[in-house]
């Protein structure tokens, strides 16, 4: 028998697919189907893997499959026994083993993750029970079992798993049998599955808590761990309703019912992303099963999230993009059609305005930045794909997306989707497939639109140029513009508002307009009576940014409180926080416009966003000379909204306003006295992570007996999210010896999880701390690269956003930032993009700050 190969984890690091790897593989190989079986003992750092793989191949020549595991015991090509030719990621088997039909075993020994991808082992603090989960796109299926994991070589899946007796084992398919083992364990056995790619396979394990309904003859299931099952029962009822008003709404509107056997949905501790679509069994954050009291637009945020994954069962799971071009086909389109059921389908009327508010604002964001990029790019390989989970694959895309149904009609867009699903079904597509089924249905030739909207980067910017006299319009025309960099002009199908004060209310003349090249003159508007505000995206049709003229940006100064049209309000919020991004209204008075006309706002939605940007403006984009005053400033509004609030999502957002801002020991020290009941505002009682961030603030800022109000408040929270806090604060202490012994960690051992460690991360810089933290600038800098050439996408990720340090808006840190750049030359794309985007963030927060400081 051949020996046994084992390698280390670190013989992975180059862990990548590329495309032309993955078109010359499906050249070859069809008809894949898996048994897998799988030996999970509880304590065990490791597993067991018993895999057969049959598949249909062409030619003689070597061909490899993917996997990512600890050690290879045995392995059988056609009968044959032969030595593993394994470099840690691909198993090659030898070309002359090989026939057309072909039956390859491989048993191994893997290692559990902790890293929140591939296979993931958690253990409850609370409880001690221990949990597994998978977590697979866009490349990592093959950490659990050898595969030819790419989307366009589906395969069907058959799961056998023994595991401890008390623990509930979920996959992909439904259960056949469970029987005792010999040594008193369970095995399931599960029926094969239908077809689909190998990055949506799923497998779920541990003592979860079940609840379950029947939606019209399909058995729904909804999980959590033990742990967390007082929040399951209270919050399933509505998660159920909101699941089966999704189910009826898509399967109407694709003309094709829900295409797997089963549907469950799970909560899963340590989770890196906010859910993922894994047929028949979609794994979302634990952060959506709320543990304190949820505002309407968290529960409207974790409605989207749902209906965002149900929807990818047919545009995804059913209809397969061929490569990780096309990711933002499989992303915009559940994130589009997500709103629409929503507002169609759910309690949540209201979703579009979110879309702006949340979704649009990430894409115009994004989409900013210099590593902007087409929505329909490429992706060479699947690190790339990596880097293109982002506000242009889900948000621009998206609204593009919303824009073309105004374009063709929403009936022509419903029709070409019919058409897509019943052509594609079980099986992978292209966006050109997409778009032919949409040009059959409306009769529209989608060529020059797909080429500017799609296959073009960056954004424009609309802005009004008007005159009037003697009362009327003489003249309006909307200009567009473009970066240097990118200077594409697109067409837009938007509407015009102009809009004044008549007998004490605002009146609004929309006028429609299709906006195409540099200067569009509306000779509709001319003499209509002269507005006191102009808004060239009225309904919200166009994705472009829209810079207020002078005298509109002078009548929201003194009269935002007048638009009582809700989504205007917010787009006028919107325009205005752009603006100070782009350095034509200063940070100091947005800040002022907000506590003048905030506190008033009736829209809790506005609320929400507004307060959000607040706090980011007072972090990244005052003055730091002002920053401590404006923040208290903010910090006295807030508390005071708090106090006049009604009870409910109202007081909850304005206490979150208050603890995000507060940036003096004075502020924190009033927190804490309302945290310990001394000074009360109103009835309001603070919930549990806002007790958490207030003891990580004194820890930070040397607070006394902030040690002990740690103790006090780990006491009242045993649970994950007690011990991530806690080492967020221990990270936050203002001692030499805490940072020192923190930062080594970090780079060393972590602490027993991606997730604890980033915890630690995420408390270690802090403004006030800047001359402790000077040593850490360079530190930075001396071992970012060595992270991003050996650690995993999730924590690299995680390490630049937490470390880079950018708190300083130090203009030495952008021409580190900058050499370093130079340096790389393209090598380490993760970082190369990253610290690209981080720097570009610096750049334009130095700026910004600069421009507020003339002022």
């Amino acid at each position: 028998m051949p020996p046994s190969v084992a390698l280390t984890s670190h013989a992975a690091a180059r862990d990548v697919l590329t495309q032309q790897e993955a078109a010359d593989r499906v050249r070859r190989v069809r008809d894949a189907s898996y048994d897998i079986v799988l030996d999970l003992v509880a304590g065990e750092s490791t597993y067991r893997g018993d895999v057969t793989l049959r598949f249909v191949a062409q030619g003689s020549e070597p061909l490899f499959l993917d996997f990512r595991g600890q050690t290879i015991e045995h392995l059988e090509v056609n009968g044959t026994e032969t030595e593993p030719n394994w470099n840690g990621y691909r198993l090659t088997l030898p070309g002359w083993l090989l026939q057309e039909s072909n039956v390859v075993r491989v048993r191994y020994v893997n290692e559990f993750d902790r890293t929140g991808d591939g296979f993931h082992r958690f253990v409850d603090p609370e409880d001690g029970e221990e949990y597994v989960y998978t977590n697979f796109e866009p490349y990592e299926a093959h950490r659990l079992f050898p595969c030819f994991d790419q989307p366009d070589i589906k395969g069907h899946y058959t799961f056998t798993v023994t595991a401890p007796a008390e623990w509930l084992v979920l996959t992909n398919s439904p259960v056949e049998a469970s029987d005792a083992s010999d040594d008193g364990r369970t095995r399931h056995r599960f029926a094969q599955s239908e077809l689909f790619s190998s990055y949506l396979v799923a497998l779920v394990g541990g003592p979860y808590v079940a609840r379950r309904v029947e939606h019209n003859g399909l058995q729904l299931g909804l999980f959590s761990r033990r742990s967390m099952e007082r929040y399951l029962e209270e919050q399933a009822p509505e998660i159920f309703e909101l699941t089966g008003q999704g189910l009826d709404f898509y399967a109407d509107l694709f003309a094709q019912p829900y295409p797997f056997a089963k549907y469950d949905q799970i909560f899963v501790p340590e989770y890196n992303s906010g859910a993922m679509e894994n047929v028949g069994l979609v794994t979302y954050n634990e952060a959506y099963l709320f543990r304190d009291p949820a505002t309407t637009n968290q529960r409207l945020d974790r409605a989207e999230t749902f209906l965002h994954e149900l929807a990818h069962m047919w545009f995804g799971n059913l209809v397969t993009m061929r490569w990780w071009d096309d990711l933002w086909l499989n992303e915009s389109f559940a994130t589009y059609i997500s709103y629409l059921a929503l507002t169609e389908a759910t309690q949540y009327t209201n979703a579009w305005k979110v879309f702006n508010a949340d979704i649009k604002r990430w894409a115009y964001q994004t989409d900013q930045l210099p590593t902007t990029h087409p929505i329909a790019g490429t992706a060479d390989d699947t690190e790339i794909a990596f880097l293109n989970f982002d506000g242009i694959t889900y948000g621009k895309g998206a609204s593009v997306l919303k824009q073309l149904v105004k374009y063709i009609g929403p009936d022509a867009f419903r029709d070409g989707m019919r058409l897509y699903f019943s052509r594609h079904g079980w099986s992978n597509a292209t966006l050109d497939d997409f778009l032919t089924s949409l040009e059959e249905a409306s009769g529209s030739d989608l060529d020059e639109w797909a080429r500017l909207w799609l296959r073009t980067a960056s954004l424009n910017t609309l802005a009004a140029d008007w005159q009037a006299e003697d009362g009327r319009v003489t003249s309006l025309a909307i200009d567009q513009s473009t970066p240097a960099d990118h200077p594409t002009l697109r067409p837009h199908a938007l509407e015009v508002a102009l809009a004044r004060q008549v007998q004490g209310r605002l009146e609004i003349n929309s006028v429609p307009a299709w906006i195409d090249g540099p200067r569009t003159e509306l000779l509709d508007a001319r003499d209509i009576a002269a507005p006191e505000l102009v808004f060239p995206n009225y309904g919200d049709h166009a994705y472009a940014k829209v810079e207020l003229d002078a005298r509109s940006l002078e009548f929201v100064r003194g009269g935002l409180d007048r638009v009582d049209d809700d989504l205007l309000r917010a787009l006028l919020w919107t325009s205005m926080w752009e603006m100070v991004r782009d350095r034509n209204l200063r940070s100091t008075e947005y800040l002022q416009i907000g506590r003048s006309r905030l506190t008033a706002e009736a829209d809790l939605d506005i609320l929400d966003t507004v307060l959000e940007r607040v706090a980011l403006t007072i972090t990244r984009y005052v003055p730091e000379a002002d920053r401590e005053r404006e923040a208290h400033s903010w910090f006295e509004t807030a508390l005071d909204s708090l106090a006049s609030a009604p009870a409910g999502d109202r007081q909850i957002m304005w206490a979150r306003s208050a603890i995000n801002v507060a940036a003096s020991a004075d502020d924190i020290a009033r927190l804490a006295r309302m945290a310990d009941g001394a000074d009360r505002v109103g009835d309001f009682t603070l919930d549990q992570e806002m007790r958490w961030s207030i003891a990580v603030k004194a820890v930070a800022f040397g607070l006394p007996e902030a040690e002990s109000r740690l103790e006090r408040e780990a006491e009242r929270d045993r649970s994950d999210r007690g011990r991530r806090a806690m080492l967020r604060a221990h990270a936050a202490r203002p001692s030499e010896v805490a940072k020192a012994e923190i930062w080594e960690r970090i780079h060393g051992e972590g602490y027993g999880s991606f997730h604890l460690t980033r915890a630690a991360m995420l408390g270690f810089f802090w403004p006030q701390q800047e001359d402790l933290l000077e040593p850490y600038v360079a530190r930075f800098f001396e071992q970012v690269r060595d992270v991003f050439a050996t650690r995993d996408h999730p924590f690299a990720r995680s390490y630049l956003l937490a470390l880079y340090p950018a708190y300083r808006a130090d203009p030495n840190v952008l021409e580190r930032s900058r050499q370093m750049l130079a340096q790389l030359n393209g090598t380490l794309p993760t970082l190369t993009r990253q610290l690209a985007e981080a720097a570009d963030d610096l750049d334009r927060q130095i700026k910004v700050r600069a421009f507020a400081a003339e002022g």
